[in-house]
């Protein structure tokens, strides 16, 4: 059985959405909140731990160019 990581970001909720807003105004896809958290820790491995390589398994963010 595999377990599952799930921390409490409830007291965070309000940026998260707020990363998520800002993330749908011009995603081709909608992204959920989970999504945006994935995206933040993948952003702050490249700059903390840049030889870690991160498999990514969450929706691609593609922007919508118009």
């Amino acid at each position: 059985m595999k377990n599952t990581f799930r921390p409490d970001l409830s007291e965070y909720q309000i940026y998260v959405q707020a990363l998520a807003d800002k993330l749908n105004e011009d995603a081709l896809l909608k992204m959920s909140l989970t999504d945006a958290v994935k995206i933040a820790i993948e952003k702050a491995c490249e700059k903390v731990l840049p030889d870690v390589v991160i498999v990514k398994k969450r929706k691609l963010y593609q922007r919508l160019e118009f």
